[in-house]
């Protein structure tokens, strides 16, 4: 400049120099920020439930896979009795007396046949061994799943 006006000097040095806004508090957050953190709790919620339901209907299947890989037919039917009477118990309400020949029924029922020779061959005085037919309880497992959902 090469004239300086007096005037325009003073109202020059009366200016406050550039202050900088301060930065955006974090919080509150957005509303968007609200909406997929509540969506990932909600589905984390019903990832953990549905997993929690089927927790005791995995091990029912392992053990029923560690059943099947045991190499001994009697102990083979002895433990499958033993686990469908835990299940029909425990996952279906069936009472703790329930009698042999009530459980043969139940699974018969289930099965829509009549009940399978291996089923209480482990009860006989001379067990005859029966070969357990694999799919044939993996259904009856499945049909009281189903059951135990209602």
């Amino acid at each position: 400049m090469p004239e300086e006006n007096p005037a325009l000097q003073q109202l020059l040095a009366q200016l406050a120099s550039n202050v900088l806004p301060s930065e955006p508090s974090v919080w509150p957050l957005a509303l968007g920020y609200w909406l997929v953190l509540s969506a990932v709790i909600i589905a984390s919620g019903a990832l953990f439930y549905w997993w929690h339901l089927g927790r005791d209907w995995r091990r029912v299947s392992r053990q029923r896979n560690n059943i099947q890989a045991q190499n001994d037919p009697a102990q083979q039917a002895l433990h499958l009795h033993q686990l469908l009477r835990w299940v029909l118990i425990n996952k279906l309400g069936a009472e703790k007396g329930l009698t042999d020949q009530a459980f043969a029924e139940r699974v018969a029922t289930s099965l829509v046949s009549p009940a399978p020779a291996w089923l209480n061959a482990h009860y006989r005085a001379l067990p005859a061994v029966h070969s357990i037919d694999w799919a044939e309880v993996q259904y009856l497992l499945k049909a009281w799943r189903k059951e135990a959902k209602r």
